[in-house]
């Protein structure tokens, strides 16, 4: 009776210990403990929610991945700052569900899933002098390949078949099965790599005798997947002394061949396919970029424009130098510019600027011009960065992907009429990047470049030569 009443008492104390707290202010919280499965190259949801009675709009929320002895912080929001930060090696592949905060939703979404992102994860939420954390538990997995069987060796005596695949994680199960879909008898061997990506590859041999049952099959498992590859042959008795060895011969040269010709046909497919793609894309690039050349006006810096700065932010996933790691760290930095003469409040305007001597530049579009005082702040420009070699836009802190192969010319279309700022790669006629400017800011907005400083060579405005078929559009 002691014993049945302290087990009774202790299955109490952890009870007690599992439920979230229900005063006013503290979370509810879910399971701390969470495992799911996410496929290689795809993209999933790492679940964290909060349930509390008020979630405010100023909190932080933060994933962290555990790598050995090691944290690394995939990606962190700051609600007083609304700013997003990512680790590099996530740079582009996670991103918040924004519009749900509120609602206590502060999962992670991953996309392109690698092999390095198996591991813990753990959802750390601050606000009100409180924290919630859990932890999440990332699996990997990845289904490879269809598999191929072909005839390895052919003998009087017995027919050696082999089953090729790759592309597998983790590491699979082989079997091979008769007509029954029951395991074969025969012995066989298999030999698992893994290949550079990350991947395993499979090869596997058996040894058909005469008198077995000739239908084949060679089965690929994914465990973890809980998903099956397989590929069925049917062995005809043409293949043992019972015919003429030349007629073998010809048949097996037969089905080679018509393998062959198959699998030919169908890459050429594919590549055509894919070919069809890419210039329909790069043509409407071109034609995009033409019909933005069209509308090209010539700019002029107003030279008795004096000193004006414009507050520029930090590069995406620059780390901050303030060992507290306060978010105002990260504070942007004033660049000084020279506006042009002119300003644009309708229509399209297009204009081009030589950037290849200089390698970190800003340039785009300021609003309402020097009226608003002789430092303007980041809000009040819709531009185009280049930092260390990497271009991000003005609003909303993004990097441009993929990056162009070089970047020596840079046009830009004010476009008033779509409500938007476009940045084009001029010469190889590429959309690298479009802010789009909200419904009210209906003001004058004006052309602006970074001020020569020390040896750095200024940027200018370089005249565009319409193409006469261009005219008239």
């Amino acid at each position: 009776m002691d014993s049945q009443f302290q087990w009774l008492t202790a299955l109490h104390i952890l009870t007690f210990q599992r439920i979230p707290h229900l005063i006013t202010g503290q979370f509810v919280s879910s399971l701390p403990y969470t495992t799911v499965t996410g496929v290689i190259g795809e993209e999933i949801v790492l679940p964290c929610r909060v349930v509390a009675e008020h979630v405010p709009e100023i909190f932080s929320v933060q994933w962290i991945f555990h790598e050995q002895s090691e944290k690394i912080t995939v990606s962190r929001y700051d609600g007083k700052s609304k700013k997003e930060i990512q680790d590099e090696r996530y740079q582009g592949r996670t991103y918040f569900f924004h519009s749900e905060f509120r609602a206590g939703n502060m999962s992670l979404h991953l996309k392109d899933i690698k092999n390095s992102d198996k591991g813990s994860y753990t959802c750390l939420v601050s606000f009100d002098n409180h924290q919630h954390d859990e932890l999440i538990e990332l699996e990997v997995a990845a289904r490879g390949i269809v598999p191929s069987i072909f005839l390895k060796n052919y003998m009087k005596e017995s027919i050696s078949l082999s089953c090729h695949t790759e592309g597998w994680f983790p590491e699979p199960r082989v079997i091979w099965l008769d007509s029954q879909e029951q395991i074969r008898r025969e012995p066989s061997t298999t030999k698992i790599m893994m290949m550079p990506a990350g991947l395993y590859s499979v090869v596997t041999s058996m040894n058909l005798e005469p008198g077995s049952d000739m239908e084949v099959s060679c089965r690929i498992v994914n465990r973890l997947l809980n998903t099956t590859s397989e590929s069925r042959v049917l062995i005809s008795d043409v293949f043992f002394p019972s015919i003429s060895k030349w007629l073998v011969f010809f048949l097996v040269m037969l089905c080679l061949s018509l393998v062959l010709i198959f699998s030919t046909f169908c890459k050429l497919k594919i590549k055509m396919k894919t070919a069809m793609e890419e210039e329909k894309g790069q043509l409407k690039s071109v034609l995009d970029f033409w019909e933005a050349q069209s509308h090209a006006v010539p700019i002029t810096v107003d030279a008795a424009g004096g000193d004006l700065e414009l507050q520029v932010p930090p590069a995406p996933g620059t780390r901050s130098s303030d060992p507290s790691g306060a978010a105002d760290a990260r504070a942007p930095s004033a660049v000084p510019i020279a506006l042009a003469r002119d300003g644009f409040a309708a229509g399209k305007r297009y204009w081009e600027v030589e950037v290849a001597r200089r390698p970190d530049w800003v340039l785009g579009v300021v609003r309402g011009g020097r009226e608003r005082g002789a430092v303007l702040p980041a809000g009040d420009s819709w531009a185009l960065h280049s930092s260390r070699g990497a271009l991000f836009c003005g609003r909303g802190d993004a990097a441009v992907e993929p990056p162009p192969p070089s970047c020596s010319v840079v046009g830009v279309l004010l476009d008033l009429e779509e409500r938007r700022v476009k940045f084009y790669e001029a010469v190889h006629m590429v959309l690298l990047a479009t802010i789009p400017v909200g419904e009210g800011d209906a003001h004058t907005f004006y052309p602006f470049v970074p001020k020569s400083e020390g040896s750095l060579a200024p940027l200018v405005f370089r005249p565009v030569r319409i193409p006469s078929a261009l005219e008239n559009l």
